[in-house]
């Protein structure tokens, strides 16, 4: 299995780390300054641009309180 670290992306006070994972990508999500966590804690999808969006988007509705 091939990991290769990607560069991190600041979002909304978190910190999101791409990985890419064979057979895709996965994105860890490390909480931000007030160490709030979200539920999951990472997402795998079949490219980076899918796996960043989809951990925005669980950023997004952890903030909103969803």
């Amino acid at each position: 299995m091939s990991e290769m670290s990607a560069k991190a992306v600041d979002y909304r006070g978190y910190t999101l780390i791409p990985v890419e994972h064979t057979p895709g990508w996965r994105v860890h999500i490390y909480p931000g300054p007030h160490l709030l966590h979200t539920q999951p804690d990472h997402v795998s999808a079949s490219t980076k641009e899918e796996a960043l969006a989809t951990a925005r988007a669980i950023v997004d509705r952890h903030l909103l309180g969803r």
